[in-house]
């Protein structure tokens, strides 16, 4: 039996990582073959096409690697008519899988090229809205995977097989060591503030986002003394960039060496805390507030920053709010109950795209707020997100107990629309079934 799994971006390839071990695992003797990176070639993949080759925002950034994408698309297309599989299965990625202007898309290349194979989309592009007036889908699927009971419900009505496996992350998202350890690794003292910053896993990303977050970091250090900051570094991303940002925007080289240590007496505090007790937070929220600064004093105040490669789940774990980039990591942060401020600016040459789509943008861009039909935690985007906005939005987190309180509440409703972990369990067993339909 031969499968191809095909992500274009680092959220997919995770998702594509996880469904290819499940495989593997309900048939040990499965080729699995595709587009991903680090997370579907650990899963025992061959992955072709590097997810990265895609991994792009807005219309000049795509234009720049056009020819890398065509070149990476041309290699894929040609080991698919050397070798089609039973079951194709495309992640996500609208325009690499459905095509964009001109360019066909993997899926309608598929149907017509591989007319034996049987395609099951997984998290179909999307799928978070709640209703659907048509859907690209049609005629073009066997079946489609949806990580929202929504979405299987409108594509059933609109004539399209689809089956609510529950959301992948459930399984992904969980720490890979205990806070006392991951504390410990990077000097944290947890009696004090942990805010995490989640700028992305694109370097234009990065350029855009990061230094805004570092600038409101500064301003809350201000505010909250011994606060500390966890930087989740993405694979796609590399060190020295967030270094450089860091140095830039603190103008003190040394910072990057000047981890806290942690005091002897609070090893305690950690295990308690490791048990999510709400009121070991509550208790630390008060002491902050007791020692907070009325007013940001002129005089900067350079806080220690953890940069964590490649551990996401850990720094979102860890930390008691977080700076987060929309997308994916929201979602994330939504599943382990960690109150937030969503940000996101595009660089100057895409200034113009966002100001032409602005006004079909749905009502939220932040996947709680989405999921929840309201606004739980604040969106600030472009030239809303401001140093003074989004520490304004921290500090009213740290420093109300009740606030946050309110939030994690809310953020446990999103949490249970998302049905139970074994999505991918169930998605492989979908993909078995249409390799091998039942008499």
């Amino acid at each position: 039996m031969r499968i191809v799994i095909t992500a274009a971006e680092a959220s997919g390839d995770r998702v594509a990582g996880q469904l290819a071990r499940e495989l593997r695992r309900l048939v040990p003797e499965v080729e699995i073959y595709g587009s991903g990176g680090t997370w579907l070639r650990d899963a025992g993949a061959e992955v072709l096409v590097d997810a990265n080759a895609f991994g792009v925002i807005g219309i000049a950034a795509a234009l720049k690697r056009f020819p890398q994408m065509l070149s990476a698309r041309h290699r894929l297309l040609t080991e698919l008519k050397k070798r089609p599989p039973d079951v194709l299965i495309p992640i996500d990625a609208r325009a690499f899988h459905l095509g964009i202007g001109p360019i066909q898309g993997l899926v309608p290349w598929a149907r017509r090229h591989l007319p034996q194979t049987k395609i099951l989309y997984y998290f179909p592009p999307g799928s978070w809205h709640k209703t659907l007036k048509y859907t690209p889908l049609s005629g073009l699927v066997d079946a489609v995977a949806s990580p929202f009971p929504w979405n299987a419900s409108e594509l059933n009505r609109l004539g399209v097989r689809a089956e609510f496996v529950g959301h992948p992350l459930l399984d992904l998202v969980k720490p890979s060591q205990p806070l006392a350890l991951f504390a410990k690794k990077y000097g944290l003292d947890t009696d004090k503030p942990l805010v995490g910053l989640l700028p992305g896993s694109r370097t234009q990303e990065i350029e855009a986002i990061l230094p805004v977050q570092l600038a409101a970091a500064l301003q809350i250090a201000q505010r909250i003394p011994g606060v500390q900051f966890l930087i989740a570094l993405a694979p796609t991303v590399a060190r020295a960039q967030v270094e450089a940002a860091i140095i830039e925007a603190t103008r003190h080289p040394e910072v990057l060496k000047e981890q806290p240590k942690p005091s002897s007496d609070t090893r305690q505090r950690r295990i308690v805390l490791a048990e999510g007790s709400a009121e070991a937070l509550r208790q630390r929220q008060r002491e902050w507030s007791e020692h907070a600064q009325p007013h940001r004093s002129d005089r900067l105040v350079i806080p220690p920053f953890a940069i964590v490669e490649d551990a996401t789940y850990d720094v979102l774990s860890a930390a008691d709010v977080l700076i987060c980039k929309s997308g994916t990591t929201t979602l994330e942060a939504a599943i382990l109950g960690k109150p937030m401020v969503i940000v996101y600016k595009l660089g100057r040459g895409n200034a113009l795209q966002l100001a032409l789509i602005r006004k079909s943008l749905p009502r939220f861009v932040g996947m709680p707020n989405i999921i929840a039909g309201k606004e739980i935690c604040r969106e600030l985007l472009q030239e809303a997100a401001t140093p003074e906005a989004i520490a304004s939005e921290i500090l009213g987190m740290l420093l109300d107990p009740d606030r946050m309180a309110r939030m994690r509440r809310d953020l446990a409703q999103v949490r249970s629309q998302l049905g139970e972990p074994g999505g991918a369990e169930r998605t492989a067993q979908l993909a078995l079934s249409l390799s091998s339909p039942s008499p």
